[in-house]
């Protein structure tokens, strides 16, 4: 017998879909309201005050329980406006809210709300110590990550803290969720914010040796859906309590169909657990009926090329395709001056290597970071006797060194991120900059300074205060962040870091597309991400170049670096306390060069004059391949 109760959980995007879904056997219904919601691309979807008062009554009513998406990222306007939703949920007796944004967190504890808060596959969660801090703010269950394994699931709901959760049908992204910025850089249309342009589902062509120039263009990152449906029982074992099926956007008929045969498999499972066996004419019928082909994911480990659907033959509907990116020229310089009072803010830049980190720091940059993620192309690895001889090198200068963490943190990654909390016992840097919740658990009360990292998607001021109540004491601005936004969570009581300068992370992905493509690969990891420098290249013509690191993740830039050097007045007025340099990848020589410009600019800024035009002249000079202000 299974010692936990089992839900399965179905979507609705209309009231239809709900009763559909209700009959077909669902125990819980989820769905969005008219705003403050994930799915916000078409407006005849998703419910009114009304409707969920009236979804609620009827759920309760058949006893059967109703969860509200509150999962969006939301700026300080959006957040200040959300208190009077959340009033409104709770008296509707909804029975709980899936969140992603921890400034909801924060309003939910200033206006005492009763509402069980259920941590949204958005947050990321991947590790045991992530859970074990959300369990201190108030939730009951955790969604975790897609990108999961079956192990790792195992180990995370052993601890028994919460109830957990997992996708078992539907579509799925290639990118880790909550880290895929490249729709926004693109398109000005944030995944994070319900409305994901799917650049994933593009197409591109591999370049780089030895066979992937032969590919040609194909939906290289186009993820086939996930079926988790022969493999309910090992989930079960693994300690998931609710079966969460995807697909607001879909029709009654299609979803009622697949509650259905889900449901019947839960209810032979529960009543004959030791002699079930998948009903294989069932499984044929759901294949039969699929919209993509079928993929377990990552359940078993990371996605290869069978779970990608790369001819596009079964894509239901390509929403979007590459369009030309306009880089900054000249003419998009502004150099009016600040009129008011401010200070000089703090230089932050984060390095690769040791050479690069000794000649920043005889240039007194005031913080250096240095990445914990083992980088195997290009290769970056900061060993223990690396950090040492940092250490060393810094001495006698003002400069201070920070640690950073991984953004992608799974429960297999936990014990890497324990060793470097075991190596600051003698190796005295200045703190850590953490990305995930996992990393920042394992880190509270045990460094001089905490930071939280731009992979925490810290977009309003209840966010950053949150997290200074867990002690942080500085929150780098997300990525998607924008001027106006900006000026709002500087207003905070926490100082706030801004990343101005350096590559963009587009995607990570547990998906090697280089390995994928390789004629003859025996399945095993052959480094062939050593043999040359790879990038995906779309039908524009622009290329995503590829970084992998030693998880066998691939971390897909975008064409473009950042470069916010033309709003240097406006950031210094507004009381940026750090600015943010991303150089570890780039040669001493141009990371000399882009530091200096910054450098020299914010010091003659202070005096009154700045030759801005020159110094931007040289900054795009530099940058052959482009610049873009991205979100900002």
């Amino acid at each position: 017998m299974y010692n936990h109760e089992l839900e399965l959980l179905a979507p609705a995007g209309r009231m239809d879909v709900l009763q559909r879904v209700v009959e077909a056997g669902a125990d819980a219904v989820y769905l969005g309201a008219k705003r403050f919601n994930m799915r916000a691309l078409r407006p005849d979807f998703n419910f009114s005050d009304i409707e969920i008062k009236q979804a609620a009554e009827f759920l309760h009513q058949k006893n059967r329980k109703l969860y509200i998406t509150v999962n969006n990222l939301y700026n300080d306007q959006e957040i200040d406006e959300i208190a009077d939703y959340l009033l409104f949920l709770q008296e509707a007796g909804i029975d709980a809210l899936i969140v992603q944004d921890l400034g909801i967190v924060k309003v939910c504890e200033n206006l005492k709300l009763r509402i069980p808060l259920h941590a949204s596959v958005q947050m990321g969660i991947a590790n045991l110590e992530a859970v074990k801090l959300l369990a201190t703010k108030g939730f009951t269950r955790v969604i975790l990550s897609k990108n999961v394994t079956l192990p790792e699931i195992a180990s995370i709901a052993a601890e028994n803290i919460m109830g957990i959760e997992y996708f078992c049908h539907g579509d799925l992204c290639i990118s880790h969720t909550g880290q895929c910025y490249m729709s926004s850089l693109a398109r000005s249309e944030s995944s994070n914010r319900g409305k994901c342009s799917k650049p994933c589902r593009w197409q591109y062509e591999l370049k780089g040796s030895p066979n992937g120039s032969n590919l040609g263009y194909q939906y290289l990152l186009a993820h086939k859906d996930l079926c988790l449906y022969p493999y309910l029982p090992e989930l079960i074992n693994a300690g998931v309590s609710s079966f969460k099926i995807e697909g607001r956007m879909r029709s009654a008929d299609y979803l009622a169909y697949v509650v259905s045969k889900y449901r019947r498999a839960l209810d032979n499972l529960m009543a004959q657990p030791d002699s079930y066996h998948m009903d294989q004419d069932e499984y044929n019928n759901l294949h039969e009926n699929r919209i993509r082909d079928f993929t377990c994911g990552n359940l078993f480990g990371h996605v290869g090329r069978e779970d990608i659907g790369c001819d596009g033959q079964r894509e239901p509907l390509f929403i979007s395709t590459a369009q030309y990116l306009s880089p900054l020229t000249v003419n998009d310089l502004c150099e009016s001056l600040p009129d008011n009072s401010w200070i000089i803010p703090e230089l932050t830049v984060q390095v690769g290597d040791l050479d690069s980190l000794q000649v920043l720091c005889a240039m007194d940059v005031d913080n250096i970071i240095l990445g914990c993620e083992p980088m195997r192309f290009p290769p970056q690895n900061w060993t223990y006797k690396d950090l040492a001889q940092a250490l060393e090198a810094k001495a006698g200068t003002s400069t201070k060194i920070f640690l950073e963490t991984p953004r992608i943190v799974s429960q297999n990654n936990l014990e890497t991120i324990k060793n470097i909390r075991n190596m600051l016992d003698s190796l005295p840097v200045t703190g850590i900059i953490v990305n995930d919740l996992g990393s920042l658990k394992i880190f509270i009360n045990s460094v001089p300074k905490l930071w939280a990292g731009y992979g925490l998607n810290i977009l309003n001021r209840q966010t950053a205060s949150l997290l200074q109540t867990m002690g942080v004491s500085r929150v780098t601005a997300s990525l998607e962040t924008d001027a106006p936004n900006l000026d709002s969570m500087i207003k905070s009581e926490i100082p706030v870091e801004l990343v101005v300068h350096g590559a963009l992370p587009g995607m990570i992905c547990d998906y090697c597309i280089i390995r994928a493509f390789q004629s003859g690969d025996d399945g095993e990891c052959s480094l062939y991400c050593l043999q040359d420098e790879y990038k995906l290249v779309d039908r524009c013509g622009q290329s995503y170049r590829i970084i992998t690191d030693i998880n066998c993740r691939n971390h897909l830039l975008f064409p473009f670096d950042l470069c916010l050097f033309q709003h240097l007045p406006h950031l210094l007025a507004g009381g940026v306390k750090s600015l943010r340099i991303n150089g570890q990848y780039y040669s001493i020589e141009k990371l000399t060069q882009v530091v200096s410009i910054y450098s020299e600019t914010i010091r003659d800024i202070k005096k009154g004059s700045a030759n801005f035009r020159n110094n931007f002249i040289k900054l795009l000079e530099i940058s052959p391949e482009g610049l873009t202000t991205a979100s900002f």
